[in-house]
């Protein structure tokens, strides 16, 4: 029993030097954090004294903000966006996205794009072209740039992939473009309705039922 009292003690010293050392951090938004710990130490204080001493694991805490710690190296995703296009072979289609510029002075951004290639790699029969080479942009502002394809000599059941290059200074920030040829996806299925739809009349008011009109006689001599 008495071992088990100096264990306790010596758990509770630890416990009351950590939280000390918390509360010497002069941390406002601690406050609410630090009151509910306390709170969690009181039960757990009493749970160890009427049971025993639990087998407690410790988390890691792991702080977001380090002035002191060097920066990660970061990589930007492979595509901070995506474009997917359907078309039929023999069209020319039309890309318009817009480049804008977040930060808070103006930036120029160089723009190309990558060859154009299907999924076993063959490049595509016609490639891309873009309307503009770079942009400047205020803080704040976008610019639409227009890329164009010209799908004459394509073949439906193709599907061709590139990259729309973004590039500041150093870093290639990419557009991933997909472009799908499908001789349907973009065809507009009309479905006429049965011209007797569009004529049918009230009877009479004694009848449920709709009918044909009828046809008027044409006199005759």
């Amino acid at each position: 029993m008495e071992n088990n009292q100096n264990t306790v003690d010596g758990l509770q010293q630890v416990l009351t030097d950590s939280i000390q050392k918390m509360a010497n951090l002069s941390l406002g938004n601690m406050k609410p954090f630090i009151d509910g710990m306390m709170n969690n130490l009181t039960a757990i204080n009493k749970t160890v004294i009427a049971t025993g001493i639990p087998i407690i694991k410790i988390p890691t805490i792991k702080m977001k903000d380090c002035n002191c710690c060097p920066p990660e190296n970061v990589c930007p995703p492979h595509c901070m966006a995506s474009i997917s296009k359907c078309a039929m072979a023999g069209e020319r289609i039309l890309v318009p996205f817009k480049i804008k510029n977040t930060c808070s002075i103006s930036k120029t951004y160089r723009i190309g794009v990558r060859e154009l290639k299907s999924d076993d790699g063959q490049m595509a029969p016609a490639q891309p072209l873009l309307d503009k080479q770079s942009v400047t942009l205020d803080p704040g502002r976008s610019e639409k740039v227009l890329m164009t394809i010209d799908l004459e000599k394509f073949n439906n059941g193709s599907v061709y992939t590139t990259e729309i290059v973004l590039r500041e200074n150093e870093i290639n920030q990419n557009i991933c473009f997909t472009l799908s040829l499908d001789g349907g996806c973009n065809t507009v299925v009309a479905e006429p309705q049965d011209e007797k739809k569009y004529r049918l009349r009230w009877q009479n008011w004694q009848s449920h039922y709709y009918c044909e009109p009828q046809k008027d006689r044409v006199a005759t001599n």
